[in-house]
C-alpha cells in the first residue's frame, strides 16, 4: 500500500509540475530582496539572480520597491549600458510593478533614480518562445468572470452638479476585481484622467501623476490589487468632486451575473506599410492607401517596423495628425518594431514625431470597428506575427493547451489508480 501512494504521490507532482509549465510564470524579482539598490557594492546582483532562469513569452515579472523610492524603466540597449533614462521605452512608477515578457529577445531595465542604476539597480533578461525545459509551450489561462463599468453611468466623467460625493457613492458598494475595466466617458480637451497617488488623490495633485490619459473615452484595466485612485488634472476639477477611487480585490465578483467578456472575434496582425516598414514614403497618400480598404477591428494589433532612433511612433488626437503636431501625444513608442493594440472603436490617428517626417506622410489613420471582419476563420498553424490581411491563430498555443490537459488528465487517472 505504501508503495501505492508513493507513486501515486509521484504522478500527481509530475501533473502539477505539468500544469505549472502550461502557463506563463510569475518571477519576482531580486526574490526576498525585491527590486533595489543591491547591498555591499554587488553590482552583479540581479545579473545572478536572473542567471540560469529561463524566461518565455508570457512570463511576468513583478519588481517589488517603495513608492517613490524607486521605478522601472524599460530602456535600449545603449540606455542600459549608460544607465540613461532620457527615452524609456516605459516607466511604471507604483510597485508592485507587474511587466508581462510579450516578446522574444532582450528586455533592458533600470531605476531611473539618480545614481540607482550605477550602483547595480538594474536587470537584463533574455526572452525565448517555446517551451521552459520538459515543458509545454504557455498558454493563457481561463480567464476569470470580470466586468466593465462605466464611471458615473449616464453622467460619465466630469465635474460633478452640487455633490463633491458623486463618484464616492458612485463606488460604493460596487466589488471591484483585477481585470474589471473602468470607462470614463469625457470630451477629449475639457476633461482627462490621472492615476495617483493616495496623497496626491487627497491634495488633488497631479505633478508626479502615475499615468494620464487625455483622450475619452477611456478604458482603463484594474491590473492589481489594493487602491487605484484617479482624478481629473484640469485645475479646478478635482477640488470640485471629479475624483474616484476604487478598493480592487483579486477574485470573481460577488453575487449577481457581471456581464462578461463575449467571445473574442478572430483578430489580426497588421504590418504597417507591409515590407515597406514605417518610414519617410516617397508617396505621401502611401500609408492611406495602405489602409484603404481594409477592416480593422477591436483587438487587432499593428506592428509598425522602424530602426530605433530614427523614427517613432507616437499616437494623436485629430488635430494633431491634420497638423503634424505631437506636443499633446496620447503615448509615443520609441523601440521599433513596435506593437499596437486597436483597443476602442473609432478612429486612430499615428504620426512619427521626428522633425519633418510627418509633414512628408509619415503618418496614418485607421478607423476600428467593432466585431467580426468578413472572413472566415484564422487558419490553425499561421504564426501569430501574420502577414497583413491573415487572420493570427491559435496555433502551436491551442495544440499544447490540448496536449497538456490531456497529459494531466492521464496522470490523475494513473494516480487515482494506484491509491485505489
Amino acid at each position: 500500500m505504501g508503495g501505492k501512494s508513493t507513486m501515486a504521490a509521484l504522478f500527481v507532482i509530475l501533473a502539477a509540475n505539468l500544469l505549472q509549465s502550461t502557463y506563463g510564470r510569475t518571477y519576482t524579482v531580486g526574490d526576498s530582496t525585491g527590486w533595489g539598490i543591491p547591498a555591499n557594492n554587488n553590482d552583479d546582483f540581479y545579473d545572478d539572480w536572473a542567471d540560469n532562469k529561463d524566461f518565455l513569452v508570457g512570463d511576468v515579472l513583478v519588481f517589488n520597491f517603495t513608492n517613490g523610492q524607486h521605478n522601472v524603466v524599460e530602456v535600449t540597449e545603449a540606455g542600459y549600458d549608460a544607465c540613461n533614462a532620457a527615452n524609456p521605452v516605459s516607466t511604471v512608477s507604483t510597485g508592485p510593478a507587474r511587466i508581462t515578457l510579450n516578446r522574444t529577445g532582450e528586455y533592458y531595465f533600470i531605476c531611473g533614480i539618480p545614481g540607482h542604476c550605477s550602483a547595480g539597480q538594474k536587470l537584463n533578461v533574455e526572452v525565448r518562445n517555446g517551451n521552459t525545459t520538459g515543458g509545454v509551450t504557455p498558454s493563457t489561462p481561463v480567464t476569470p468572470t470580470t466586468t466593465t463599468y462605466t464611471v458615473g453611468d449616464s453622467t460619465g466623467w466630469r465635474v460633478p452638479t452640487n455633490n463633491d460625493d458623486f463618484y464616492e457613492d458612485w463606488a460604493d458598494n460596487k466589488h471591484f476585481v483585477v481585470g474589471d475595466v473602468l470607462v470614463f466617458n469625457f470630451t477629449t480637451g475639457q476633461h482627462n484622467v490621472a492615476e495617483v497617488t493616495e496623497d496626491a488623490y487627497d491634495d488633488c495633485n497631479t505633478a508626479n501623476a502615475i499615468s494620464t490619459l487625455t483622450t475619452g473615452p477611456a478604458r482603463i484595466t484594474l491590473n492589481k490589487t489594493g487602491d487605484h485612485y484617479f482624478i481629473c488634472s484640469v485645475p479646478g476639477h478635482c477640488s470640485a468632486g471629479q475624483k474616484l477611487k476604487v478598493e480592487v480585490r483579486t477574485g470573481n465578483t460577488t453575487g449577481g451575473v457581471a456581464p462578461s467578456p463575449p467571445v473574442t472575434p478572430s483578430t489580426t496582425t497588421f504590418t504597417v506599410g507591409d515590407s515597406t516598414g514605417w518610414r519617410v514614403p516617397t508617396n505621401d497618400d502611401f500609408y492611406e492607401d495602405w489602409a484603404d480598404h481594409k477592416h480593422f477591428v477591436v483587438g487587432d494589433v499593428l506592428v509598425f517596423n522602424f530602426t530605433t532612433g530614427q523614427h517613432n511612433v507616437a499616437e494623436v488626437t485629430e488635430d494633431g495628425y491634420d497638423d503634424c503636431n505631437a506636443a499633446n501625444a496620447i503615448s509615443t513608442l520609441t523601440t521599433g518594431p513596435a506593437r499596437i493594440t486597436l483597443n476602442r472603436t473609432g478612429d486612430h490617428y499615428f504620426i512619427c514625431s521626428i522633425p519633418g517626417h510627418c509633414s512628408a506622410g509619415q503618418k496614418l489613420k485607421v478607423e476600428v470597428r467593432n466585431g467580426n471582419r468578413t472572413s472566415t476563420s484564422p487558419t490553425p498553424g499561421t504564426p501569430s506575427a501574420a502577414a497583413p490581411g491573415t487572420s493570427s491563430s491559435p496555433g502551436t498555443n491551442s495544440a499544447s493547451s490540448h496536449v497538456a490537459t490531456l497529459s494531466l488528465v492521464f496522470f490523475m487517472s494513473i494516480a487515482m489508480t494506484l491509491f485505489c
